[in-house]
């Protein structure tokens, strides 16, 4: 009698919500694969928004993991991200661990694989400023993660480019595009399949912004904090008080070092909304519908060119240069003169009109699947787990990949 087959058995690890929303386009094309077993693992670093945006695609975490609270610095949650994380693989033994970006989950799951010598796959490999300090922690861990990994899911070409020259085999890093216009574009099909889900969201842009064109704004980034963010801040009142007959809709982040001051320079203006942290549908929702987003965010870079919205990155350096080689970005930095010009510009010429038709630079939402069958590309037909073979190609796109064995 023919034996069972066992299944290989992949760990994609989910810290914030913005990898929650990255991964779960893979997650569900992993799971359409009869041959894997899929464990989806909540690390503990933002447990509550993370859980809330796999529950928008319809995933449940397979297993939770808490974190001290008094793990206070960047450091001590990372020493207990990695603890845990390594408690878990010693429990439930994995072939292989999906990270992604440049979380303290991402970095503490590579390191943890290196430890149990578990092979670790990279989401969203190749992003790169070229200055530690900007963005921080993130531009760091996401260049530890690199010599650990041995899959690189590189997003657009010159993420690819970066990590070649950094000297990454060329056989393990594959242009994917990036699993966010995925996540987009499923979730914009979920509200326009649902009439009444379409009536809320209209229902309540009107009540916040009594039908005005929408500049929305999120301000999060450690490196502005203080002085630098009070002056952003005082531009976009500038803005707001210009553009009276546009609403400026600000969901404010939790930090107190951001919520404090952005609330006091911005609170009493009428055409100003600060709102609480929105769920991701509702934040969809609302990129599709401005007509100009201000962010420090890298995510939102992303997501703002599949709706044809011009941003002003208010940042120093971008690790995306693409939306802005592309026409949808400038990057402002944090000065506030150059922010309220650049605003005052696209506010009175309609940017967003002249960047209909221009296609997406992030990709054409079938990033998950490319990755998926990258992940799953060769099996060995007694154990159905990867085996040590001759390279294989998987996609046009998708350049030879060494497949290595894997502890049994």
């Amino acid at each position: 009698m023919e034996r069972p087959r066992r299944k290989h058995r992949i760990l994609v690890l989910v810290g914030t919500r913005p990898e929650a929303i990255k991964l779960a386009p893979v997650v569900l094309a992993l799971r359409g694969d009869p041959r894997v077993q899929v464990t989806v693992c909540l690390s503990g670093q933002h447990p509550v928004m993370a859980r809330e945006a796999l529950a928008g695609f319809g995933i449940a975490p397979d297993i939770e993991l808490s974190l001290d609270p008094m793990a206070g610095s960047a450091g001590a949650r990372f020493t207990e991200l990695h603890r845990r994380i390594c408690a878990l693989l010693d429990r439930q033994p994995q072939h292989r661990i999906v990270v992604q970006g440049d979380t303290s989950t991402a970095l503490a799951g590579a390191i943890a694989g290196f430890h149990a010598g578990v092979p670790v796959a990279h989401v969203e490999a190749g992003l790169r400023t070229g200055n530690l300090a900007g963005p921080w922690p993130e531009e760091g861990y996401r260049r530890m993660i690199a010599p650990i990994a041995d899959l690189h899911f590189a997003p657009t070409e010159r993420a690819r480019q970066n990590l070649l020259a950094e000297g990454v085999d060329p056989g393990r890093v594959h242009l994917t595009g990036n699993t966010v216009v995925d996540a987009l574009l499923a979730t914009r099909a979920r509200i326009a399949d649902n009439p009444a889900t379409a009536r809320r969201l209209e229902g309540w842009r009107q009540q916040i912004t009594g039908g005005r064109p929408i500049v929305l704004v999120t301000l999060h980034r450690r490196e502005s904090h203080g002085p630098i963010l009070a002056g952003v801040a005082a531009a976009i009142r500038d803005l707001a008080a210009d553009f009276g007959d546009h609403a400026f809709v600000l969901p404010v982040h939790p930090n107190p070092a951001v919520s404090g001051c952005v609330r006091s320079v911005l609170a009493d203006l009428p055409n100003v909304s600060l709102l609480d942290p929105l769920g991701y549908e509702d934040f969809v929702y609302v990129i599709s519908a401005a007509s100009m987003i201000i962010t420090d965010s890298g995510g939102v870079q992303e997501e703002a060119p599949t709706f044809g919205v011009p941003m002003l990155v208010v940042r120093n350096e971008s690790e995306r240069g693409e939306a802005i080689s592309a026409g949808f970005a400038q990057l402002t930095g944090t000065d506030p003169d150059r922010i309220r010009a650049a605003g005052r510009h696209i506010l009175g010429h309609d940017a967003k009109a002249g960047l209909r038709g221009k296609a997406n630079p992030f990709g054409d939402g079938t990033a998950a699947v490319r990755i998926a069958r990258l992940l799953t590309a060769r099996f060995d037909a007694g154990t159905g787990l990867e085996a040590a073979a001759e390279p294989v190609v998987v996609g046009s796109d998708a350049s030879s990949l060494a497949i290595p064995r894997f502890v049994q």
